[in-house]
């Protein structure tokens, strides 16, 4: 029963989050997105394939006032992001920032030409922008995790050095040996992080691609990827905040 409760607890933590609960709407979103697909692959009914149809843009629609003021967020990210030393981590820190603020600003308008509130003339030139916007956001953060991968190379190269210098010192401090471990749980942590994060843009750009006309796959596959990386950012917010 306690551990029950916990769970729910857990899951009540997770859903009093407006990151929680736009990215489950997503997962849902995609879901019905492939679900869709399927249905017609198979020769469902137009009224079967239409409901799942209009599942998907309602969600879209609606992750979008969830989204709103993210243009703020990036906007207050990239100039932090300024700060970095590392020129190379700096500038693809700034363009996926600057690239996720223009995608989100772009949505705002997608949004409003949806709800009747404001048809911009031109919404499918800034649909198209946005699309663009949120691929060059996507390429910055997978070259900026391919040049962490180099980072964390050779930090494992010299960690291996300072670890057989100690286990080949003859008087070995408990300080040396406590360090050493901290270190290396530190780097498995970010090896972790900077995989995991590669493998999400990787899936995710997949979307903007097709919407680009970049890369050819139908309907199901981009379905199948944007659940994918919605159940990554899923977890994510998850073990941030039930550890």
């Amino acid at each position: 029963m306690i551990l029950t409760h916990q769970r729910v607890d857990a899951f009540n933590r997770y859903l009093n989050t407006t990151v929680g609960r736009e990215k489950l709407c997503r997962l849902i979103q995609y879901f019905a997105r492939f679900y869709a697909f399927y249905l017609f692959r198979n020769g469902a009914p137009k009224d079967v394939i239409q409901r799942w149809v209009d599942l998907k843009t309602h969600l879209g629609n609606g992750r979008k006032f969830f989204r709103l003021l993210k243009p703020v967020e990036f906007a207050q990210t990239g100039i932090k992001s300024l700060a970095l030393n590392d020129e190379i981590l700096r500038f693809t820190a700034v363009a996926k920032q600057a690239g996720m603020f223009l995608y989100y600003i772009s949505e705002a308008f997608v949004l409003s030409n949806a709800i009747n509130f404001y048809k911009p003339a031109n919404i499918k030139q800034i649909t198209e922008l946005g699309q663009k916007c949120w691929f060059a956001a996507l390429i910055a953060s997978l070259i900026s995790s391919v040049y962490k991968f180099k980072q964390l190379s050779v930090r494992e190269h010299m960690l291996e050095k300072s670890r057989k210098a100690i286990v080949n010192t003859e008087e070995k401090s408990e300080t040396q040996i406590a360090e050493l471990k901290a270190q290396e749980s530190a780097l498995a942590k970010d090896k972790y992080n900077t995989k995991y994060a590669f493998i999400q843009d990787a899936v995710d750009i997949i979307i903007p691609s097709t919407s680009l006309g970049y890369l050819k796959v139908d309907e199901g596959i981009v379905g199948l990827a944007g659940m994918t990386t919605s159940f990554m950012a899923m977890v994510t917010q998850w073990n941030k905040l039930n550890g």
